[in-house]
């Protein structure tokens, strides 16, 4: 199931423009080289790619007061257990 959800993921980021960014791999636990190795080249792949095409400021900016970040969830400030934390980046 987790093949056949990473491959549909995979196929929408691809529409959406971000080939690349989204990555499986089956590691176990006693497996911590093949774990820094695998998180290693990804992270030396997405800064090879650059920032997100998708990434924008719709003409806005922090000096202007506008905060670049996602809004709060519903229903609270988003600063409790589990919330985004302010200028998190979502997509890379």
């Amino acid at each position: 199931m987790t093949v056949k959800r990473i491959t549909f993921l995979q196929g929408l980021i691809r529409f959406v423009g971000l080939e690349d960014r989204l990555s499986l791999v089956w590691i176990s636990s006693a497996e911590a080289q093949k774990y820094v190795r695998a998180i290693t080249e990804f992270t030396e792949k997405i800064r090879r790619l650059g920032p997100s095409p998708l990434r924008t400021d719709y003409g806005f900016s922090h000096k202007q007061g506008v905060p670049l970040s996602p809004p709060s969830p519903p229903g609270g400030e988003g600063k409790g257990e589990g919330a985004m934390a302010d200028n998190q980046t979502l997509l890379h």
